[in-house]
């Protein structure tokens, strides 16, 4: 009868799935009806797929700074005091370590901690945990961002500071396709 009865495997309504992930996905939604046959219906769905994926091969570049976090960056609560996690490793935890260095032991202690990340390419062949760098680095006086970015992506020669160049595109880029 031309309707869908269940759709399994979106995420749009859930928490900690990228924005970028979400807004794909609720493009695509609406594109599953468009055309009168199957391929027609899957060129409609590519089209959109093919945007978002120009959207990250191209870097971002046809978005401001603060459309391209609202999409790929990650949005975590730290349901206990971070001394309480011990040495468990995980994406917030590293943020919530790094945010403390450069904001100060004291701004990191409550439990409910709201950790916002993006992943970065470097340091090279690291865990994904520990490639996790606090959104809020970017807002901090340059001399202090520069200071941290260098340490925590393990090289001190760095030079361009520019989110675009320090994300891991291909990480987004798997993130999107699976």
């Amino acid at each position: 009868d031309g309707s869908l009865a269940e759709l399994k495997g979106f995420e749009l309504k859930r928490r900690g799935e990228l924005e970028l992930i979400k807004a794909f996905q609720s493009e695509v939604f609406v594109r599953f009806l468009d055309g009168k046959s199957l391929p027609e219906c899957y060129d409609a769905v590519a089209d959109i797929a093919n945007h978002w994926l120009d959207v990250l091969d191209g870097q971002g570049e046809t978005l401001d700074d603060e459309e391209l976090v609202g999409l790929i960056s990650e949005n975590k609560n730290m349901s206990r005091q971070l001394e309480e996690y011990g040495d468990q490793k995980g994406t917030s935890l590293t943020t919530a370590k790094r945010l403390g260095e450069f904001l100060g032991k004291e701004m990191v202690q409550d439990k409910g901690l709201n950790c916002k990340f993006i992943i970065a390419e470097r340091p090279y062949g690291a865990p994904v945990t520990e490639r996790a760098i606090p959104v809020a680095i970017w807002k901090a006086e340059p001399a202090v961002m520069k200071n941290y970015l260098r340490k925590w992506l393990k090289d001190s020669s760095l030079d361009d500071f520019d989110m675009r160049s320090i994300l891991d595109w291909e990480y987004y880029r798997e993130r999107l396709t699976k």
